[in-house]
């Protein structure tokens, strides 16, 4: 088989999740051997047999993905800039004005009162993952079952989650230490998996856990299946989410796999009213702004990441 190898200019790629879109969009293409999108060079490598497909097709399928071909303009640029400066002021307003990403949650809290917590919390749930979730109900055929699937998988999730910490409190004993450690330790791992999302650092692909992936639906024999939301729906109980983390940490200090399973479904339940609501009138909103909210939430989960990082160092004493 003949190949040939080109190089196409892309305009529009502001994260990680979009070389993925595009790749995607290049491998749908018949007759294309290979696709490889490079974030920071706003560009695709592409080998393909020039018997069965051409350039012009091969854009086509680009600008068919949400994406123009041509040099990268200063828009992607000024989104990192923009996106840089919003991330250190989010670490500053949570760090100095003392925000917290949920209420407090006293030891022995009743369930009803967990449950509104997450209740308000819901807002910040669909900044998150909203976009993931959008990827999984945005062309659905039956948005509404799409979002039911895929809140049933957190529900799922979330629950087995509180179980494994409630179970673990029973074995750790919850120390100061012990807080810091974990809030380090897990600030680290959320800043990473943002700083993936956004696509600043490429090589941490291989090594961080993968999820923006989950964002766009390829083809359409997924998007008539339920599988598809509610598989993505239980991945979601390990995404980076400082909130979620922060009442894993609760559960643990439950003392019991049943209470610590108790508060993350009561938890879980609260978020999903305005989560569903969000989920059910995805297909209302254009494809084309689909990357502004992974974008977002890429933000949002380094902000996190960093600010429990450092949370983890004052509790320690080291800041």
């Amino acid at each position: 088989m003949k190949t040939c190898e080109t190089e196409i200019k892309i305009r529009g790629m502001i994260c990680r999740a979009c070389t993925d879109a595009v790749e995607a969009a290049l491998m749908s293409v018949r007759g294309v051997v290979s696709a490889k999108a490079s974030y920071f060079k706003g560009c695709a490598y592409v080998t393909y047999d020039p018997d069965i497909c051409d350039e012009p097709t091969l854009s086509h399928s680009i600008e068919y993905a949400g994406y123009e071909t041509g040099e990268k303009g200063r828009i992607e640029y000024l989104v990192d800039i923009i996106c840089a400066v919003f991330t250190a002021f989010l670490v500053w307003l949570l760090m100095d004005l003392k925000l917290n990403a949920v209420p407090e949650a006293y030891e022995g809290a009743p369930l009803g009162y967990i449950f509104l917590i997450g209740l308000l919390t819901g807002t910040h749930c669909i900044a998150m993952c909203g976009g993931i979730m959008l990827g999984q109900t945005g062309a659905a055929a039956s948005p509404v079952r799409a979002a039911a699937c895929y809140n049933a998988g957190r529900l799922a999730s979330y629950t087995v989650i509180g179980a494994v910490f409630g179970a673990l409190g029973m074995a750790i004993s919850y120390t100061m230490q012990t807080k810091s450690i974990a809030f380090t330790m897990i600030g680290i791992l959320v800043a990473l998996i943002g700083i993936n999302m956004w696509g600043l650092l490429p090589g941490l692909r291989s090594i961080v856990p993968q999820q923006s992936s989950y964002c766009s639906v390829t083809n359409g024999a997924c998007r008539r299946f339920a599988a598809r939301p509610l598989i993505v729906g239980l991945l979601t109980g390990i995404m980076p989410c400082g909130s979620m983390y922060a009442m894993w940490l609760f559960a643990m200090s439950g003392g019991s796999a049943g209470r610590g399973a108790l508060v993350m479904l009561a938890f879980a339940l609260g978020t999903v009213p305005l989560m569903l609501l969000f989920g059910s009138l995805g297909s209302l909103i254009p494809r084309r702004y689909m990357k502004y909210m992974v974008k977002l939430s890429a933000v949002l989960v380094t902000a996190f990441g960093i600010k429990m990082l450092l949370g983890g160092l004052k509790i320690s004493g080291l800041l």
